[in-house]
């Protein structure tokens, strides 16, 4: 379940950026407010966040929201700009460096700005980076330590209790770092692949929706569980 009344997609990154009105993208917009939304774009996650903020500005234009504004953290947050996070109907952040992203994000302010957005019914949509974000046990790289995989952790944003978010998940074949953090932390693993996200909304409806899947790996278990579009999961 969701903290608040709010709703979180976790996109698991290179998701179609054609326009098109069957996207993610566009299902982010539609149930952001289409043109009454009040879209902020944080890119705080990315190389070139303003290159990136741009793209997306066009983009959701592109499908109908009217007002979108970026906050850039990575610069710092005015308590304006805070209470334009707030005030938001859409959220959005870009991909990147999570880790990157969540220094910014609490430095800032906005994490706890981006909490009360989604209590209040915002709609919080992350790719890549920004999905890894929404667990409170976030992943966020792994490396090799004396012939060993070492998975590295951190503090996420927390918008979804007990699950671990891993994304780019069958392109980049991380099921089994997605398992080392769920037999390390007890939490539920969600894995989504690329163009797919998976929403969580009030109460625990979780469903999938995209061009892949969403691999749910459960603490004790040795299967997985596979969702694909329209599916619900059994979280």
């Amino acid at each position: 379940m969701i903290k608040g009344s709010g709703c979180v997609m976790a996109i698991g990154g290179n998701e179609d950026k054609r326009g098109s009105r069957s996207s993610l993208l566009a299902t982010f917009v539609r149930r952001a407010g289409g043109d009454a939304a009040r879209i902020v774009i944080i890119p705080s996650a990315s190389v070139e966040p303003v290159r990136r903020a741009a793209q997306y500005t066009r983009l959701f234009r592109r499908l109908g929201a009217q007002c979108v504004i970026t906050v850039h953290t990575e610069r710092g947050a005015t308590p304006d700009e805070l209470l334009l996070i707030e005030n938001a109907t859409g959220i959005f952040v870009t991909g990147g460096d999570q880790l990157q992203l969540m220094q910014h994000l609490r430095r800032t302010g906005a994490a706890a700005s981006i909490v009360n957005a989604v209590r209040n019914g915002a709609v919080y949509a992350g790719t890549s980076a920004g999905a890894a974000a929404v667990s409170q046990r976030m992943l966020y790289g792994h490396t090799l330590e004396n012939g060993h995989e070492v998975v590295k952790f951190a503090e996420g944003l927390g918008l979804v209790p007990g699950v671990i978010v891993d994304q780019h998940f069958s392109q980049r074949q991380r099921l089994p770092r997605l398992t080392h953090a769920v037999e390390t932390y007890g939490l539920v693993g969600v894995g989504i692949d690329e163009n797919t996200a998976t929403i969580w909304e009030g109460g625990t409806t979780v469903t999938v929706c995209g061009a892949g899947g969403v691999t749910l790996v459960q603490p004790g278990r040795d299967d997985v569980h596979v969702a694909t579009s329209g599916e619900t999961l059994p979280l």
